[in-house]
């Protein structure tokens, strides 16, 4: 058994022959991967995606891209239909597969479509947080309608990629918590952004791919929400979280990838190579015994170089191969 098919059992919830670790199973595609399509977050360096928004690339950021700040194009969420949404036949996608999918071994590799800005992130790209946030306290009619045009959106998103890259698993990007908590309580979540996320689950399920939800932030008290959605996996789960105890209670039913202290000293941009690999260890031994766990984390590296910032990752995907390869000695 290889990499990949390590990966892909734990995503169909049965016990692998290694703990796998994203880095040497995945290749990542779509919003997960610089630039990805820009009409999710414009080109990178800065620039205009689909929906008129005007993102920047600061480096403080690594080169993460961010809507251009106090540039919001919707100020009353009541008007929202008057937001240009992305004509995707329109788009090439047969530019953006070849520069992605360059030289991808699919045998070796699962692919993970990273589809960005999900109902919440997409609704803050255009009002910024506070009003987004404002938005759904005094307008939830208006903002469920908003929100079931950005999944109708996202589904023809998903039948794309279906054709373009037939990728194993489709990520939603929607961030809604902070290293706290949610953003919003878990009643508000259930009644406003729930409905959508499952809608997505569904069609992507029904597409082929694997279900997966990206959310940073401690997001534990929704972990059922996201299984009922439909979500096979839960990535970029931090530390913040219980990340054992949920894996104790719900492997066989939402694989975790993450564990990593991004927010931590080992994520920072001046961590040490033995503060990397000293992390890495960590995980693998608190959760790498669950069969529910891929390891996945990220370091922080102050620059838009990708050269540089995947050389700044090196430590960590170095430790965490080691470690995998170990864990199916050990088994």
């Amino acid at each position: 058994m290889n990499f990949k098919e390590d990966f892909e059992r734990v995503l169909n919830h049965q016990r692998p022959d290694r703990t796998p670790t994203y880095f040497s199973s995945v290749h990542n595609a779509g919003f997960g991967r610089m630039p990805g399509p820009t009409f999710d977050r414009g080109p990178l360096g800065g620039g205009y995606d689909g929906f008129g928004v005007r993102w920047v690339s600061p480096a403080s950021g690594a080169g993460a891209q961010i809507p251009a700040p106090g540039e919001f194009l919707l100020k009353d969420i009541t008007k929202w239909k008057e937001i240009t949404i992305p004509n995707l036949d329109a788009f090439d996608w047969e530019s953006c597969v070849a520069m992605e999918m360059k030289d991808v071994n699919r045998d070796e590799l699962a692919i993970d479509f990273g589809s960005g800005n999900g109902v919440f992130e997409r609704l803050a790209t255009l009002m910024g947080f506070e009003e987004a946030l404002l938005a759904m306290a005094e307008e939830p009619e208006a903002c469920n309608d908003f929100f079931t045009a950005i999944t109708d959106f996202k589904i023809k998103v998903a039948e794309k990629v279906v054709e373009y890259y037939d990728p194993f698993c489709f990520t939603n990007y929607d961030d809604i918590a902070t290293e706290r908590d949610l953003f919003i309580s878990p009643g508000t979540y259930r009644s406003l952004i729930k409905p959508h996320h499952k809608r997505l689950c569904q069609a992507v399920a029904n597409l082929g791919m694997k279900p997966v939800y990206h959310c940073c932030g401690r997001a534990e008290s929704i972990v059922e929400d996201m299984i009922d959605c439909g979500y096979e996996a839960w990535t970029s789960v931090q530390p913040t979280n219980d990340i054992a105890s949920i894996l104790e209670k719900y492997s066989d039913r939402l694989a975790i990838l993450g564990g990593y202290n991004t927010n931590g000293r080992p994520g920072m941009a001046d961590a040490s190579e033995e503060d990397v690999r000293s992390e890495v260890r960590r995980c693998f031994e608190e959760y790498g015994k669950y069969k529910g766990y891929v390891f996945f984390g990220v370091k922080l590296a102050n620059t838009l170089n990708i050269d540089e910032w995947v050389a700044a990752l090196m430590p960590m995907i170095d430790e965490s191969v080691k470690c995998s390869i170990e864990s199916g000695t050990k088994a």
